[in-house]
């Protein structure tokens, strides 16, 4: 895997933020996210904007205001007199922020927990379906697109039960960054049945109510993400030395849950 050439195709997974009926720039900052996110848009790749206001068919101020929004999510960088560029990582970096992913995984996981309801399950569930149907072997990398986005919108469907949107927007920023190199690496395509076990038993722990179970499983299951990935990275030179992502004492994040929401 190549960390700065990741080009596989288009998925729909935008979302816009404002309103239900989003402004133009909102629109365009939509349509990049996705692309971003789904590595249409490859890590490292400069952003012309009178290729992009010819693509969108307008002017620059929507198309600023879109690439503003991106970089105050990180997503984009602005160069002095280079312009915009998709913000790239280095291995160390994606470690780190798969380190954050496990702490805000086990936290989601037990507010989530405490506040769903029969939807919640259900929406839970049915994402489930979905990638339980998905082929035994993900060989096509549009597959591995489309698994990676319902392994998202799972985890994603936990945390929105806890009625709590800084959990999900600070997912949405990690796996924004994170996903496109992982969905993309071939040696990811393993940790797909590990990834449906771990998912059946955050289910079954959701759906029971046993949020103390749900955080132990989801933290468990992010660690095993972070040190599968570590070690693909290890294994292409794309990652130096032994730094283990594994977070290993919880207990501040979850005692402090247990007071402000039991």
């Amino acid at each position: 895997m190549n960390l700065n050439s990741v080009r596989p195709p288009k998925v729909d997974d935008s979302g816009f933020k404002g309103d239900d009926h989003p402004s133009l720039s909102n629109m365009i900052y939509g349509s990049l996210r996705a692309s971003i996110l789904n590595g249409s848009l490859a890590p490292g790749q400069v952003l012309r904007q009178e290729e992009l206001a010819a693509q969108f068919h307008t002017s620059r101020v929507p198309l600023r205001e879109a690439l503003q929004l991106l970089q105050a999510e990180g997503l984009v960088v602005l160069r002095p007199r280079r312009g915009y560029a998709v913000h790239a990582l280095d291995g160390a970096q994606l470690v780190e922020l798969l380190r954050l992913r496990i702490l805000i995984e086990a936290f989601g996981g037990y507010v989530g927990t405490l506040r769903r309801g029969e939807k919640d399950i259900a929406q839970a569930a049915g994402i489930l379906q979905d990638m339980e149907k998905m082929p035994a072997r993900l060989a096509r990398e549009s597959q591995r697109v489309r698994w990676w986005t319902l392994d998202r919108q799972f985890h994603r469907a936990i945390f929105t039960a806890g009625r709590t949107a800084q959990i999900g927007d600070m997912f949405d920023n990690i796996t924004a960054k994170t996903d496109p190199y992982i969905m993309h690496d071939t040696a990811m395509v393993a940790f797909q049945h590990t990834a449906l076990d771990d998912h059946r038993q955050i289910l079954t722990a959701f759906s029971k109510g046993d949020a103390d179970r749900a955080a132990q499983l989801s933290r468990s299951h992010c660690e095993r993400l972070a040190t599968h990935f570590a070690e693909a990275l290890r294994r292409q030179s794309q990652l130096a030395g032994e730094p283990s992502p594994r977070i290993t004492d919880l207990g501040p994040a979850l005692a402090m849950s247990r007071r402000n929401l039991t």
